[in-house]
């Protein structure tokens, strides 16, 4: 496959948005070699010391890396690195390593790869995204050790020319930071997810970036022309004359259109006649704020807490206070809502004594897990209460699906409020209380939750799996998963209108909010604040601006009359053509 000179079009995950034009660059991790040899008795604590000096050596290394991405890209990333020194440094690693080197007379190298190995294994049993993550935090300690080790430095990325495509079979954190250079147009990569921490760090850098394309390194030689198209996870190897074309126009379309709606940010997102809609935004960093206002983000409509939770350690109380604080400073007067920890046991393996499930995301996760872990919660819960005295803070609950957990959370809260007065701590005592509907049993049971909460947030992704019955990250069913399906739309329908008897807001802050074509269907089902991508925020305040609510609310009838996925889509599409033409005339 790799001498082929013809055209291909490999499909995988778009992890990071954009169109990204330049020459492949494929980058081979460098193995240093392991002996499988043993050592003789006398050798035994001079290996020892080899490897507890390659440790040192590589923990001032990554402290170097920290400091710099610091600089650079702000302290949010570079907690990256603090996960990889926690892990470097653990003394179970460390003591299994030293121990296998004793009672084996391994050398410090293959008592490592062993002692990794164990640790791999015990991640990689459990399949999901956020567990790869943490695996390729393994795979980078251990190769820096081993380079370290073998005496040797790491190379490669550095000989990188001027607009580059890079492409590698899987990219480890710290070979991912040296990618935050002007000439570096691209990421493509077989393995990997959007939420590895490559992928994070490639977003952040707004780098086009494809993951999970399978045979990526194999298909595409050095020297190859690609296109790494980052919005539909596409990247073209070799392009014919009229798809290289297509694509620079694209790139020329996409500035121009990027700075016209950049130029408009400050205008309101409200309808031809007159309904006013609220955008806030989706974030992962408190250094993503800055991009939310650029957008006119006029809140957080969500703030996913679990990157402070991906470390090898659980963070502490002052640490997502900083965080969370941060947030609420820079976006006031506007409101931030804050989820609640919404990781897995199976997420928190290392930091948290539970047991592998063999089906994690049925399991215990999100509020599952906080309920069971008070401990953890209640630290959550306190960092919150304390920096909601410095602007409009709410609190979302991920993975609700029983009334009991509502009133389970309350008496918590109420107890956290109480510590904290006792010990003097100032913290707000009226945080809005919701819930996210992502489980059907909640969206059925809408009108029984609304007295018990402040507010609704529709989480489409999980709503969407578990309506259907659909792992979108399973290639073999990935077609079936479709937010248009008319049972979703349905869904959505009766929370919406749950919210508005019952007098709370709905939002939605799933992957449909930015999408927009959805848009004028989410308005019309009564949907009026939408939670999104920051970069997503101008595109869909465009269509707001364009649309009549009358007419919004005419094609969601139509909509959920239909009986497919397929169908809405069409109907969707005709729609926005009908808009098109008027616009032009």
């Amino acid at each position: 496959m790799g001498n082929s000179k013809k055209h291909e079009r490999l499909s995988g995950i778009s992890a990071s948005r954009g169109i990204g034009i330049g020459t492949a660059f494929v980058h081979h991790l460098e193995s240093p070699p392991v002996s499988m040899r043993r050592i003789s008795a006398v050798r035994v604590e001079g290996e020892v010391q080899r490897y507890l000096n390659a440790v040192r050596a590589v923990g001032d290394e990554i402290r170097r890396t920290r400091r710099m991405v610091e600089m650079e890209h702000g302290p949010d990333l570079a907690q990256i690195f603090d996960a990889q020194l926690a892990m470097l440094e653990d003394n179970q690693v460390k003591g299994s390593t030293v121990s296998c080197i004793r009672k084996r007379h391994c050398t410090a190298e293959r008592a490592l790869t062993m002692t990794m190995a164990d640790l791999k294994t015990a991640f990689a049993d459990i399949e999901n995204e956020y567990l790869r993550a943490r695996v390729a935090d393994i795979m980078d300690i251990e190769h820096q050790v081993l380079m370290r080790l073998a005496a040797g430095e790491l190379h490669g990325l550095e000989s990188v020319r001027s607009n580059t495509i890079v492409i590698a079979r899987d990219l480890l954190p710290s070979e991912a930071i040296l990618l935050g250079r002007r000439f570096v147009k691209g990421l493509v990569t077989d393995a990997g997810g959007a939420t590895t921490h490559a992928s994070i760090i490639a977003r952040s850098l707004g780098l086009p970036t494809v993951v999970g394309t399978e045979s990526g390194s194999r298909a595409i030689n050095s020297g190859d022309l690609v296109v790494v198209d980052g919005d539909a996870g596409v990247v073209h190897v070799r392009p014919k004359f009229e798809t290289l074309r297509h694509y620079r126009v694209e790139v020329r379309r996409h500035l121009r259109r990027e700075r016209d709606l950049l130029s408009r940010a400050d205008l309101p997102a409200v309808t031809l006649d007159g309904a006013e809609v609220d955008l806030v935004a989706n974030i992962d960093l408190p250094s993503e704020i800055e991009v939310a206002l650029a957008n006119g983000a006029k809140g957080v409509g969500m703030y996913r807490t679990e990157f402070l939770f991906l470390g090898y350690d659980l963070p502490g109380e002052e640490q997502q206070l900083a965080s969370y604080r941060r947030i609420v400073q820079e976006m006031a007067p506007g409101t931030v809502v804050i989820r609640t920890l919404d990781l897995g046991g199976d997420k928190l393996f290392h930091a948290v004594d539970t047991t592998p499930e063999s089906n994690p995301f049925l399991g215990w996760r999100g509020i599952r897990l906080c309920l069971g872990r008070p401990d953890i919660f209640k630290t959550q819960l306190r960092a919150i209460l304390r920096a909601a005295t410095g602007g409009d803070v709410q609190i979302l609950l991920p993975m609700v699906s029983d009334i009991d957990q509502v009133r389970e959370v309350r008496q918590i809260l109420a107890e956290t409020t109480a510590e904290l007065e006792r010990a003097g701590q100032p913290a707000a005592a009226d945080c809005k209380l919701g819930i996210m509907i992502e489980v059907p049993a909640a969206a059925i049971m809408a009108d029984h939750f609304a007295p018990q909460v402040d507010f609704f947030s529709l989480g489409t992704n999980d709503l969407v799996q578990y309506t259907l019955a659909v792992d979108r990250g399973t290639a073999k069913v990935a077609d079936l998963y479709d937010q248009f399906h008319p049972a979703v739309l349905q869904l959505i329908k009766t929370v919406a209108d749950s919210g508005s008897n019952n007098g709370i807001p709905v939002s939605i802050c799933g992957e449909m909010a930015g999408d927009p074509i959805a848009t004028p269907l989410l308005l019309g089902l009564g949907l009026t604040i939408l939670s999104l991508s920051p970069g997503l925020i101008p595109e869909v305040k465009e269509v707001i601006r364009s649309v009549d609510m009358g007419a919004a609310q005419q094609l969601a009838r139509q909509c959920l009359g239909l009986h497919s996925g397929a169908e809405v889509r069409a109907a969707l599409g005709e729609a926005m053509a009908d808009r098109q033409r008027a616009k032009i005339t």
